[in-house]
């Protein structure tokens, strides 16, 4: 399927006179002169607008080729008013190939929209049940008029009230089939009526059950995390702490893994989503101030995020040096030798480690969490590889280190 679309506002008001298109045609067809005189403006106003849509999309693909020959003659069909070339022509129904590009914006509001999928479910169901109750009553009204031209029974109401009865299998009997033509219609309005009230229960039941997915994940995880901590005999302090965690991961970020979700697309799109989470961050570190941007895309590609729970010790002095971190969320303490006193806070869009990334050196103080912590880090194995990318910048590294390490 051409995946090339047209700007939003047009998709919209495409949406909205095709389905004008799709309620006119068959309607004009069967209700007779009095609705023909109702809608005497129909085609005027609809035809320039799908002759519009035809150029709109095809300018949006680039080309034919890129538009399709398929979707060209579909956009094609619906702009010519066979009804007003011929009137009454039942070739006016060619029009509703039109349908598809319907489905089309559909599938790519949904692909835009994932998040109110259930939602976008129940609109879309609701959407094609009207059509298809629309239909059906027009056609019981065209089969009524072919051997009662002009009775009363023959108003589009009557027969909407007799196809939405039928449909839901509440038919009362007191409007019923009057020949063979209109038997075999009765019988396939009701099997449809079976296959849609199938169809609207398993959506609804569908629907409920997944308006909180994510919740459902997360119930899934900490029942098999419960059960084997039960099963390992875990400390209850030890116990508690792992909730708080997935607890916090769960009101934060939904469960969901940052690195996961991020190294499951494509590079490029991969280096757009880790430049926009981690740029400012990155930027704020004297450390790299001056640093082109492909070294800051390098960079954050490499970093990958870690979550500390209040009082967790990121790294204590004495440690071997290996990692820098930035802060993206949260509140450290950097604390003195004796692990009590506290030298300095540091919060949101702030980092620390940054010496013993470059010198590999024992850390020289220790740094604990306040409350809950985002923190990106960065290894030293990593940041020398990409340094080494990047020969001219490793100079002003050495001097901005070694101008901290001596005001230290």
């Amino acid at each position: 399927m051409n995946t090339a679309s047209p700007p939003r506002i047009w998709g919209i008001l495409s949406f909205i006179f095709t389905t004008l298109l799709l309620l006119g045609v068959p309607a004009r067809l069967v209700l007779g002169p009095a609705f023909l005189r109702g809608t005497a403006y129909f085609d005027e106003i609809l035809v320039p607008l799908l002759v519009a849509d035809l150029v709109v999309r095809w300018i949006s693909a680039g080309s034919l080729k890129d538009h399709g020959w398929r979707w060209f003659l579909v956009d094609l069909l619906a702009a010519i008013p066979f009804g007003v070339i011929i009137p009454g022509s039942p070739l006016d129904l060619l029009r509703l190939v039109k349908l598809g590009r319907i489905v089309q914006t559909m599938q790519q509001w949904w692909h835009h929209y994932i998040s109110r999928w259930n939602s976008l479910r129940l609109l879309y169901s609701a959407y094609f049940i009207a059509l298809l109750v629309h239909g059906l009553a027009c056609g019981w009204v065209a089969l009524r008029s072919l051997h009662q031209p002009g009775a009363e029974s023959n108003t589009y109401l009557r027969g909407l009230y007799y196809c939405v009865t039928t449909l839901t299998t509440v038919g009362y009997g007191d409007i019923t089939p009057q020949n063979e033509f209109e038997m075999i219609f009765a019988v396939m309005v009701m099997v449809l009526g079976v296959g849609m009230f199938g169809y609207v229960i398993g959506n609804v039941a569908h629907i409920i059950s997944n308006l909180h997915p994510s919740r459902a994940r997360y119930v899934e995880t900490m029942e098999r995390i419960n059960a084997f901590m039960d099963y390992r005999g875990l400390p209850d302090a030890l116990q508690h702490r792992i909730r708080e965690y997935h607890g916090y991961r769960w009101e934060k970020r939904l469960g969901f893994d940052e690195s996961t979700i991020v190294d499951d697309l494509p590079p490029s799109l991969r280096a757009e989503v880790s430049l926009f989470l981690k740029k400012d961050v990155i930027e704020k570190v004297p450390l790299f101030k001056g640093a082109g941007t492909d070294l800051i895309r390098d960079i954050a590609l490499a970093m990958h995020p870690l979550v500390y729970l209040p009082g967790d010790y990121i790294f204590r002095a004495g440690d071997q040096g290996k990692e820098m971190f930035f802060i993206g969320r949260g509140t450290v303490e950097i604390l003195g030798k004796d692990e009590e006193s506290v030298q300095a806070t540091l919060g949101d869009g702030q980092f620390f480690g940054e010496v013993a990334l470059v010198k590999g050196q024992p850390r020289n103080a220790s740094v604990r969490a306040v409350g809950y912590c985002d923190l990106y880090a960065l290894d030293k194995d990593t940041f020398d590889r990409i340094i080494a990318h990047h020969p001219g910048f490793k100079e002003h590294i050495d001097q901005m280190v070694k101008e901290r390490f001596t005001r230290s």
